[in-house]
């Protein structure tokens, strides 16, 4: 007989033999027992995962011959040895008809079928159809074979078996039973590698099955195919294949994970030359760029479910969360919590972004190799970011006014220094001026409101220092000196912006201020009108408060000048638009209230 490889030679023939499906094994078992049989049924899930083969199993237990209970069937699984089982099992069944739905896809094919499902069975019980990759066919068949669906003879059994079952009309499966199926655990992989390697004499150590389990990615076909490619290429050993993990790696081309396991603890020291360094020892070695992002993909994601199942990097396998959700073996498991005992959290789900997307991008990329070095080196930037709590937390949290702690600053220049006068162009400084053999005295810090309004103002007779502050208090180079009372305007601005009057602080920072016998007279900027909405009530109780804590106990607000009175413009011409203009009543409101003058009137008005 022919050489048969390992997937069809142990495709199982039973439903206990499926591996990793039991929620579809049992509801068909049950389904059988109490003869509760419909006349559809969709079969979807990942490639290799026993689809096709269980809908042939359910023919078998179908139109099996001997019935239920009998020596040779105590169950409903097949008997195995009766005509119509022996027939399903090598494909040539008259009343089991499977089709590839990925080439008969059109209407002409599916029409056929209908004309054909309305005969009885030549010999079984029911005559059935298995449609495999269901999902390939056109709209127009699957509507072509909706009314036999709906109402099928007696005898018509449908099984469609597809991978995309969304690409099914809606229409279709409302008339079928869907059995979702799952991706084969990796344990149970394993398992079934281990029992066909016994049965085949194949010597294999446990860590080059776990790999054949991993490279199968939840398929059993696909894990056989690959370990079937690894006898036939591994050497002899007593006369008996010989598995090891450097081959099935070779094989696979794929890279230990201890590999990655280095690029990571470069990137957690932050050594960018050393992560481009083995990322091209990887490249130079013949290793695909997408092979290794894709790798690398699955190492960080690994180590993120590591790292939230709360993985020990000494301890023993995962358990609960970490079982199921990580595919791996136990060495892999612990090699995947030492990665994530590195990095926190975030910076692993941060990691996991920038190489899926380095992923995506090396499918229509030129330079595979540099854009994949482009997201190693991303990481290693990723490393150095703060995080924002952290970078909030060093701001410093001095409020307006308050002494903050004190902080050396650099030797500023020499300023001359400001003679005293009751006439003030703009508040003065607390503290000492520079001056021959002077020492360092500190003054107390102004916030930055106050500074960029003093160095707006225009000079005085005399200019008058700012000492530069970043939160702290400055330090400036002066002569000792006796401290002076404190400065009414700069008392009153900083009480006004600490109570979020920015409108009345402005205003009284760029006000003229003359003191004389307790008294203060502010000329502001504000028109009459303008000035009680921008000192409001609330604005003058504060800084009348803070006036008497300087011992001013006298304050006038003086509103700016009257504006010159406004030019006269020539008559204008009798509907003329200026005429207009002047005599909206919006305009004569303006007018009053601001004290305007309007020079040019611009007519918006489309042409007629």
């Amino acid at each position: 007989m022919a050489y048969q490889v390992l997937a069809r030679k142990y495709r199982p023939q039973r439903f206990a033999d499926v591996v990793g499906q039991n929620h579809v094994t049992v509801t068909l078992t049950n389904a059988l027992l109490q003869n509760r049989i419909a006349h559809g049924y969709i079969f979807s899930g990942h490639r290799g995962i026993g689809k096709t083969t269980i809908a042939r199993i359910l023919a078998m237990s179908l139109n099996c011959r001997n019935p239920v209970g009998s020596p040779e069937r105590p169950t409903v699984e097949p008997c195995q040895i009766c005509d119509s089982c022996t027939e399903i099992r090598a494909g040539n069944a008259v009343d089991v008809i499977e089709i590839d739905a990925a080439t008969n896809r059109g209407i002409d094919e599916i029409r056929e079928l209908r004309d054909a499902a309305r005969y009885a069975p030549a010999r079984d019980r029911y005559k059935i159809y298995i449609l495999d990759e269901a999902h390939q066919i056109t709209d127009a068949a699957f509507n072509a074979l909706l009314k036999t669906l709906e109402e099928p003879p007696p005898h018509i059994i449908f099984m469609m078996a597809t991978t995309q079952p969304e690409d099914i009309p809606q229409t279709v499966r409302s008339r079928c039973q869907h059995f979702s199926f799952h991706a084969v655990k990796l344990l149970d992989i394993l398992a079934q590698l281990c029992a066909i390697a016994a049965s085949e004499a194949v010597l294999a150590d446990e860590s080059a099955l776990a790999l054949l389990a991993e490279a199968g990615d939840g398929s059993m076909r696909d894990a056989l195919s690959i370990m079937d490619q690894a006898i036939a290429s591994a050497p002899q050993e007593s006369g008996h294949p010989r598995l090891d993990a450097a081959q099935i790696r070779e094989l696979v081309g794929s890279v230990p994970n201890a590999v990655f396991e280095r690029i990571f603890e470069s990137v957690n020291a932050n050594n960018s030359a050393e992560v481009i360094t083995q990322a091209s020892q990887l490249l130079d070695a013949g290793n695909s760029p997408a092979q290794l992002a894709r790798q690398s993909v699955r190492y960080l994601r690994n180590a993120l479910i590591a790292r939230i199942a709360g993985l020990s990097p000494e301890g023993e396998s995962a358990e609960g969360l970490g079982s199921e959700l990580l595919q791996i073996s136990p060495d892999e498991q612990r090699r995947a919590a030492r990665t994530a005992a590195l990095f926190s959290e975030e910076e692993l789900s941060r990691f996991l972004q920038v190489m899926l997307r380095t992923f995506d991008e090396l499918g229509y990329r030129q330079e595979q190799r540099f854009h994949f070095e482009l997201g190693l080196l991303k990481l290693v930037h990723l490393r150095r970011l703060l995080p924002i709590e952290e970078a909030l937390s060093q701001l410093p949290t001095t409020k307006p006014g308050a002494p903050s702690s004190p902080r050396t600053a650099a030797p500023s220049a020499t300023r001359p220094t400001a003679p005293s006068s009751t006439k003030l162009g703009a508040p003065s400084m607390p503290g000492s001026h520079p001056g021959m053999g002077g020492k360092a005295t500190s003054t107390p810090a102004i916030s930055p409101f106050e500074q960029d309004k003093l160095r707006r103002r225009p000079e005085s007779s005399a200019p008058i220092p700012i000492p530069e502050t970043r939160g702290a208090t400055a330090i400036s180079l002066a002569p000792s000196a006796e401290p002076s009372a404190p400065d009414p305007q700069h008392s009153v601005v900083e009480a006004l912006a600490a109570a979020s009057q920015t409108s009345a602080a402005e205003a009284l920072a760029d006000a003229l201020w003359t003191l004389a016998d307790g008294e203060a007279s502010i000329q502001t900027a504000l028109s009459n009108t303008m000035l009680p909405v921008v000192i409001n009530p609330d604005a003058e109780q504060i800084i009348r408060a803070a006036l008497r804590d300087a011992g001013v106990l006298k304050l006038t607000l003086i509103p700016a000048a009257a504006a010159p009175p406004a030019k006269k413009l020539r008559p204008a011409r009798t509907g003329s638009i200026q005429t207009k203009a002047l005599e909206h009543p919006m305009v004569q409101q303006a007018q009053k209230l601001f004290a305007a003058e309007i020079q040019t009137v611009i007519d918006l008005r489309e042409e007629p």
